[in-house]
């Protein structure tokens, strides 16, 4: 039973320490109140109405080297511009089809 106590407290002390450890903003998260990493800014952007907006791009400007599943606006595609992912080795529409650009 002592064992089990001093194991719970010496677990809790630990907790407690890693929830001190301060982190500097260029690691911060997307759920941390909006504080992207310097990397990630630019891909999208939070409205002050909490909406999400994608960075807007003509297909010609696309990157070739983002994760999958990365979007942007892409301004050309399909004529009047549409959102596009990029599924590891293009840029396909929501549902799959290569994007239509000039």
């Amino acid at each position: 039973m002592r064992f089990t106590l001093a194991l719970l407290a010496s677990l809790m002390a630990g907790t407690a320490f890693a929830d001190s450890i301060a982190i500097p903003p260029a690691q911060h998260g997307i759920f941390d109140g909006g504080q992207l990493p310097p990397a990630a800014r630019g891909i999208m952007t939070f409205g002050a109405a909490g909406g999400v907006s994608l960075t807007a791009r003509p297909y010609s400007a696309l990157p070739l080297s983002v994760p999958v599943g990365t979007a942007f606006f892409c301004t050309d595609c399909a004529g009047t511009g549409q959102p596009v992912f990029f599924n590891g080795s293009a840029w396909v529409d929501a549902s799959g089809t290569g994007a239509k650009h000039p």
